[in-house]
């Protein structure tokens, strides 16, 4: 039964059914009862029983129950009809008229509940509407803010300039207005190439002289919403398309020119270029894109900034050299200060120039020596509780810390990866194992890498760790990095699945670093949303992303998704945390990174 549109008050289709069913044969049974009695008295009370029962389903059935209402009244009439003419019988009369009655407010009734139930129908199609754009602008804002977290425009503060740049679909893999790619596909491009150039070093003995750089240079037009106001957006729609096909011809064949934003633009360029060519080449390509301006508004003097991000010294990950590129961009521009610039990481030397085999001496003696170790953070609820812990790798090379992006991008170069993989599953599931015999509702976070989840084999390896250690993988929830979905959602999906159905839990990490994957989260598995620890970092001092927490957090409790925000370093923060609805909390501010020899006394502690 789908057509239920008039339908008020039984929606269930198997409930209906039944209720059909039955009062057609409780009306066959009154019926048959009637004619074979000869008492006047007793056919009319169940006639006036057949009255209200005829009644009854139109109204409660719909207009399926009107059809065998009116079929049920007729062949009354006709029996009726029958009794008088032929039988003679004197209570026919009446019941005709009686039956006649019921069939005609029956169609006039059903005429009412059909104009009632489409009134009805129109309020709540339109309250869906509604509700379905509230939900759309609420996921595209968030989806265009997200992007810009690390970022401070001023073009920001336009709403209009907001709505116009997501009504263009900027998120998609080629942009609409200008044809050129879009965000996802110089994203995509620029993963690409870094997976090339792992793949190419994995084959090197000395990983780091097969490395092969290239930049990313981000160029915005300044003003951007000055021009629109001026011009009007149509207008500006011309400028743009100008602009791009000016810088797609100034680019040089082998780079990539992609619109990301507005009038911001993303070059990838694969050749090596000194400091000195690399900013002529920037501003040859500045000045091409301000030529699109030279007629019809001499009055406004268009011009560009521009920044660079270079791999791998800046970042192994695409998302993140686009963001450094535009970070770098609004320093220049005045619209970004006091931004930390330091390009490289800590402790590269270690590993700088070596080959794959000292590279993974390197590892071999770390682990045997304690050095590569794992340490846990504790994750508590708003009132202080301890809910669990996340397993992090840590490096110690004789006092000095090795950043994970560090080491893991040598690992994942010396093909040492998947033993820095199963090191962290067996002392963490190790560790899950020992926590919950003194507290078994106590969970484990751990990290896997989108190398793990391409590994063929992972999911038998990740089950027989789970079987050697004895944990309750109920209490097992695997990070998934943002990137990983970004990358290879492909790939690993059906991994991801797989390990869902063992009863791990998933969680979206280091959700707002640079390249936002909310559009993935409805297709995963996913019950955790972690806020990156950027994110949280400026939530006493920008407004905005106060604005976008609150959202962000409203919307994933809206799905049933738990949001955990990583990085509380403060106070003020974890109030604001705490006030948008935020379900759990890690940082320094609640307490730091302790070791598995510590666990049980720190647990015995919260009580």
């Amino acid at each position: 039964m789908r057509n239920n549109d008039s339908r008020l008050f039984i929606k269930n289709d198997a409930v209906y059914v039944t209720i059909v069913f039955v009062s057609v044969v409780i009306f066959i049974a009154l019926l048959a009862a009637q004619i074979f009695t000869s008492l006047t008295p007793v056919r009319y009370y169940i006639g006036i029983g057949l009255m209200l029962l005829a009644f009854l389903m139109n109204v409660f059935e719909g207009k399926f129950g009107y059809y065998i209402t009116f079929a049920l009244n007729f062949v009354q009439f006709m029996i009726y009809t029958y009794e008088y003419v032929i039988m003679r019988n004197e209570s026919a009369p009446l019941l005709l008229m009686m039956t006649f009655l019921v069939m005609v407010i029956n169609l006039l009734l059903q005429y009412y509940i059909i104009k009632v139930a489409g009134k009805i129908q129109h309020i709540e199609d339109a309250k869906r509407n509604e509700r379905g754009k509230a939900i759309r602008k609420e996921l595209e804002d968030e989806m265009f803010s997200r992007t810009s977290l690390i970022v401070n425009h001023e073009s920001m503060g336009s709403h209009h300039g907001l709505s116009e740049a997501i009504g263009r679909n900027l998120t998609s893999s080629i942009d609409p207005l200008t044809t050129l790619p879009g965000r996802d596909m110089i994203t995509e491009r620029a993963y690409k190439l870094i997976r090339e150039d792992i793949a190419n070093m994995r084959e090197s003995d000395v990983p780091d002289s097969a490395c092969r750089p290239f930049t990313v240079i981000y160029l915005a037009l300044d003003h951007f919403d000055n021009f629109t106001r001026s011009i009007g957006h149509k207008s500006m729609d011309l400028f743009i398309q100008n602009m791009a096909h000016r810088l797609r011809e100034a680019a040089e064949p082998t780079d990539m020119v992609a619109r990301i934003d507005d009038a911001d633009f993303v070059i990838l360029s694969r050749r090596t270029l000194a400091s000195e060519a690399e900013v002529k080449y920037a501003d040859k390509l500045s000045k091409e894109a301000s030529k699109a301006f030279a007629a019809g508004i001499d009055s406004m003097n268009a011009t560009f900034h521009y920044g660079f991000a270079h791999y791998p010294d800046d970042s192994r990950h695409a998302g993140e050299l686009i963001a450094k590129a535009e970070e770098r961009m609004g320093i220049a521009a005045g619209t970004i200060k006091n931004v930390d610039d330091t390009v490289g990481l800590p402790g590269e030397e270690i590993f700088k120039n070596k080959s794959k085999d000292e590279i993974i001496a390197i590892f071999e003696q770390a682990i045997t020596d304690g050095s590569f170790h794992i340490t846990f953070q504790p994750c508590f609820t708003y009132d202080r509780k301890l809910t669990g812990f996340e397993a992090f790798l840590k490096f110690d090379n004789n006092g000095d810390i090795i950043p994970p992006p560090v080491f893991l991008a040598a690992a994942e170069n010396a093909g040492y990866m998947r033993r820095v993989g199963t090191f962290s599953l067996e002392n963490s599931l190790g560790a899950l194992a020992a926590i919950n015999k003194i507290d078994p509702t106590l969970t484990m976070n751990i990290n896997i890498s989108n190398y793990q989840l391409r590994e063929p084999d992972f999911i038998q390896s990740f089950s027989n760790i789970v079987s050697s250690t004895e944990c309750n993988v109920d209490n097992l929830v695997l990070d998934l990095q943002e990137e990983s979905l970004i990358t290879s959602l492909p790939d690993i999906r059906m991994t991801i699945e797989e390990l869902a159905t063992t009863g791990v839990k998933m969680a979206l990490d280091n959700f707002g670093r640079g390249y936002s994957s909310f559009n993935a989260i409805p297709l995963l598995p996913v019950s955790v949303l972690k806020l990156d620890g950027n994110f949280t970092s400026r939530l006493a001092t920008d407004a905005t992303v106060r604005i976008l927490t609150r959202s962000a957090i409203s919307l994933m409790h809206d799905i049933d998704i738990t949001v955990t925000a990583t990085g509380v370093g403060q106070e003020d923060q974890f109030e604001i945390l705490a006030g948008s609805g935020c379900d759990r909390f890690q940082g320094l501010f609640l307490g730091h990174a302790i070791t598995s020899d510590e666990l049980e006394e720190f647990i015995n502690e919260q009580g």
